[in-house]
């Protein structure tokens, strides 16, 4: 399943409008390959352009917009830049044994690209909307049944005066006393996550666990009107 193109019903949940209207006037994201699949180099299709006008990708732009009943016009969210003490502990979710990211995810090495199940994450900066990355992250399989992305990667705790998201792995002694979501510290990282650090990352993780394939799943359910508003498909 995660060798076919995401679901185009829930688009305008997951993607930035003004990234996805780039797309749809270039798929390859590139000037000098225009026969590449820009988001999914690892599938052997690509989207096709259609030729369509400038006025009609702003059409196709909002009708997904329209379809997943998102707000017009969409206001990006700002992030707060990470502290050093919130990078090492973003990093130690994003490679942590229990749910390493980079081992289903393209990173741009072709030799571990070939095995890859999802796109690059540093596309996720201008590509996702971070509501519903940290929605995915939290129940990708409510959104998208019979995804490989694994669910119950985290938690819902009651803290002093609110719930929080904690992952369900081993966290490092920084952890300590953070109130504040998991999910939302991942999303942070993900979002400000650089070529260097992602290389870095990488190759503390190991070749081995990096390009190991995905292992499929065999059982789907049906999605809920819910999870349609969510959005659905691969970040």
């Amino acid at each position: 399943k995660e060798k076919l193109p995401p679901k185009l019903l829930t688009e305008g949940a997951r993607t930035d409008p003004e990234w996805l209207l780039r797309f749809l006037s270039n798929p390859a994201l590139s000037t000098t390959d225009i026969n590449r699949n820009g988001v999914r180099p690892y599938l052997d299709v690509r989207m096709p352009t259609f030729n369509f006008s400038p006025n009609e990708l702003r059409k196709l732009v909002r009708f997904f917009q329209a379809l997943s009943q998102q707000p017009q016009p969409y206001i990006q969210q700002r992030m707060a830049d990470l502290s050093p003490q919130e990078k090492e502990m973003g990093r130690s979710l994003f490679s942590s044994a229990a749910a390493p990211c980079l081992k289903c995810h393209a990173t741009g090495d072709p030799a571990h690209d070939k095995n890859a199940t999802a796109p690059n994450f540093l596309l996720a900066k201008e590509r996702l909307k971070p509501g519903w990355t940290e929605r995915w992250i939290i129940d990708p399989q409510s959104i998208s049944p019979g995804t490989a992305m694994p669910s119950n990667l985290f938690r819902k705790e009651h803290a002093t005066d609110h719930d929080q998201w904690v992952f369900n792995g081993p966290t490092p002694a920084a952890f300590q006393g953070y109130d504040q979501d998991h999910t939302k510290l991942l999303v942070r990282y993900i979002f400000q996550l650089t070529p260097e650090e992602q290389r870095a990352v990488a190759g503390r993780m190991g070749k081995t666990t990096a390009s190991a394939p995905a292992k499929p799943k065999t059982q789907a359910r049906t999605a809920t009107p819910s999870a349609k508003r969510a959005g659905g498909g691969a970040p």
